[in-house]
């Protein structure tokens, strides 16, 4: 590799461990390719722990059939998929550290699954983004609540 290409991976991999967004790689067996800072600091695995283990290993609870379902579809029209808060709170159990959601107990999820396809064209890997939408999703929550409850009193 030469000193150029050296510093651009350098600053790469650099971005993709510190960005504020879960990463995750994953091969055709469900192996872990990539597992960024912000998976690690939300499961409290390693990243050097989870390397090559299965995800189904490391995560017992991941609904295997739905997932498996949604991978194999990704690869089969080659093109990106996305998983909302609404459809699944979460893919990953991580537990919510945020003070002003304090209230529930899992960091809701949206999640961004990407077939990543080798020069030939075949799908290789798949990338999982998975972004943190607590805030989100719990002040729309609150508001559907607000609204329900409106319309019993008003109805009342």
């Amino acid at each position: 590799m030469s000193g150029s290409n050296f510093k651009e991976f350098h600053w790469m991999a650099s971005l993709i461990n510190n960005i504020d967004a879960g990463m995750v790689v994953i091969d055709n067996d469900y192996n872990i390719k990539i597992w960024n800072g912000f998976m690690e600091h939300h499961s409290n695995i390693d990243a050097s722990d989870a390397k090559n283990k299965n995800i189904f290993e490391l995560f017992p609870q991941l609904p295997k059939k739905w997932f498996q379902r949604k991978i194999e579809s990704v690869k089969t029209i080659q093109n990106q998929s996305f998983i909302t808060w609404e459809q699944r709170d979460y893919l990953f159990p991580f537990k919510n550290y945020r003070p002003i959601t304090g209230r529930v107990e899992f960091m809701y999820q949206n999640i961004t699954i990407i077939p990543l396809m080798s020069l030939t064209g075949v799908v290789e890997q798949i990338s999982l983004i998975i972004y943190d939408v607590t805030d989100m999703a719990t002040n729309r929550i609150a508001l559907q609540q607000a609204n329900q409850r409106i319309k019993q009193l008003e109805q009342g």
